[in-house]
């Protein structure tokens, strides 16, 4: 299009230069002007095509990328379960707090309201690598007479001898853990309306785990 419109510059230049009379320029001029009003024109409805074309593509191709971004998205999200997770040396510590005995003297005590959760995630899914993935973590207060160590305590055991003091979800987010991978965490971690327990154990596991989109 560029290219027509200097070669009808050109043109105009050429008849302005060599018509030797005023009516001879009109009428070179008004010859030059309707090619290029036929020109336009023609090359006007020859892009018509091509345009509509374009027009009709482009909302189906819109369509494609959504669906196919919103399929991946379907795939990683019921791609792994939790049993996909391994969790190794899980554990539950309280904080620490500054105090003074009665001696006056500064000392440092558990924080029963302020924990760290730690531990290492291993992807056991051979194909899909991890995005990101859910703990539930569960803080129980348990009588005196219990005395399993908290790293072997069992689920069964601390629902029916023990009682639950507070429990909480921790995600942690764009973990990106390949198969086969292992993963470490260390995350602080309070709960709602908690009891301070005096004999504390907890259980930690994966509630939910999502693949990486593909």
């Amino acid at each position: 299009m560029f290219r027509w419109a200097f070669l009808f510059l050109i043109a105009g230049i050429l008849v302005w230069m060599f018509a030797d009379s005023k009516a001879t320029r009109a009428i070179g001029f008004g010859v030059l002007a309707a090619i290029a009003v036929i020109s336009g024109v023609f090359f006007y409805v020859l892009d018509q095509p091509d345009r509509r074309q374009a027009a009709e593509l482009a909302p189906d191709k819109a369509i494609a990328e959504v669906e196919e971004v919103t399929r991946k998205l379907e795939t990683a999200r019921f791609a792994l379960k939790p049993t996909d997770i391994a969790l190794m040396n899980r554990k539950l510590a309280p904080g620490q707090k500054v105090a003074w005995n009665a001696s006056g003297q500064q000392q440092q005590s558990s924080d029963l309201f302020h924990w760290t959760v730690s531990g290492e995630a291993k992807n056991l899914s051979p194909q899909y690598s991890v995005q990101d993935l859910s703990l539930r973590v569960r803080l129980y207060d348990c009588p005196v007479f219990f005395t399993t160590p908290a790293e072997e305590a069992q689920l069964a055991q601390l629902s029916r001898d023990c009682s639950l003091s507070g429990q909480r979800t921790l995600g942690l987010y764009g973990v990106k853990i390949a198969p086969g991978a292992t993963h470490k965490f260390s995350e602080p971690v309070e709960f709602n309306d908690q009891i301070e327990p005096r004999n504390w154990r907890y259980w930690i596991e994966v509630s939910n785990v999502s693949a990486v989109a593909e």
